[in-house]
């Protein structure tokens, strides 16, 4: 069992790495919109596009990955999906699947996808990564297209045990014999279209129900009450987002009342959301001007970003603490 979950986590880690945002790369936003952002950029080398889009959703991490694994009915959610069915199961967390697209204006295609996901509950996500294959041979219809080049991801953050940030991340050639920039204007509304319809999705009974009593239940809730790993988790999120990664630890440490706050809640985001402010406020109290703290600390506007940048930030801007608190001061 250890093996495998050395293996697994091995896997986890190079699959992250491949798919991660590159610093080298330039994003661009194409669309915010109802708590959704979308990006797009080219893949250097290649004349591909790649797409990406975040937003916040208001459930447990284990319903989202109920819906996920609840394949046929991917067309109630996902982007174009006319059908799609389970061709290979390995185990609940990884199988090969067969889907067919029917998008507008461009010709109908199908793919073949290998989806593997991973637990990460130590630090408070999942990954699910999804890319073509042909480990399942399945025969293409007449007039349809099948799509060869296809990876990405979806990836949940644990932001409170009811809600979670969600990236989505799709690299794909939609093949055909249509120009690409034909292709590419329908597919960039993709991530959009996914995510507004998953962010539906989980309100659905029939997953909530069926989270009952996993195993991802069972130890996300026993993390979110344990204090030690509340604060790993925690630590983890915030340090991303600031420059002085000492100092932040520092206050970190200092606030066990904040910690065990968290903890006693099970894991409220509300109550997250209070703890992180008040460290984020403690962090930069300590290299402002004193005249300015009472000020910025009462900036709702501020407050507002700082709390924004968390909860969206996917790799395409990279923003700190310090960069909003140096727009907002005065000297």
């Amino acid at each position: 069992m250890k093996k495998y979950c050395a293996i697994a986590m091995i896997t986890f880690v190079s699959v992250l790495l491949s798919l991660q945002p590159s610093s080298a790369a330039s994003w661009s936003k194409i669309k915010d919109s109802s708590g959704i952002k979308v990006y797009e950029r080219a893949v250097p080398g290649t004349d591909l596009m790649e797409y990406m889009g975040v937003t916040t959703i208001d459930a447990k991490m284990e319903v989202i990955g109920e819906v996920l694994r609840d394949v046929p009915r991917y067309n109630k959610w996902l982007a174009d999906c006319y059908g799609a069915q389970v061709e290979k199961k390995f185990s609940k967390n990884d199988m090969v699947i067969y889907m067919v697209l029917k998008p507008p204006v461009i010709q109908e295609r199908d793919i073949v996808l290998k989806d593997r996901t991973v637990y990460d509950y130590a630090n408070g996500n999942a990954l699910i990564s999804f890319q073509a294959t042909e480990e399942v041979k399945i025969p293409l219809e007449d007039k349809r297209v099948r799509v060869k080049i296809m990876n990405g991801l979806f990836r949940m953050d644990y932001l409170g045990r009811a809600k979670t940030k969600f990236i989505y991340t799709l690299k794909v050639d939609p093949g055909g014999d249509i120009p690409k920039k034909v292709a590419y204007a329908v597919m960039k509304g993709y991530p959009y279209t996914t995510l507004k319809g998953l962010k539906k999705m989980v309100n659905d009974q029939k997953y909530i129900k069926a989270a009952k009593g996993t195993e991802e239940e069972r130890e996300i809730d026993r993390r979110a009450v344990n204090p030690g790993a509340v604060e790993k988790v925690l630590t983890l999120r915030l340090m991303k987002y600031v420059k002085n990664k000492g100092a932040l630890g520092a206050v970190i440490a200092a606030d066990r009342a904040g910690i065990q706050e968290i903890a006693k809640s099970g894991g409220s985001y509300p109550v997250v959301e209070k703890v992180t402010t008040r460290i984020y406020t403690n962090y930069f109290s300590k290299f402002v001007d004193k005249s300015e703290v009472d000020r910025l600390k009462n900036n709702k506007k501020m407050i507002e970003e700082i709390t924004e940048m968390v909860l969206s930030d996917c790799g395409a801007v990279f923003l700190t603490v310090d960069d909003i608190v140096k727009k907002y001061s005065k000297k």
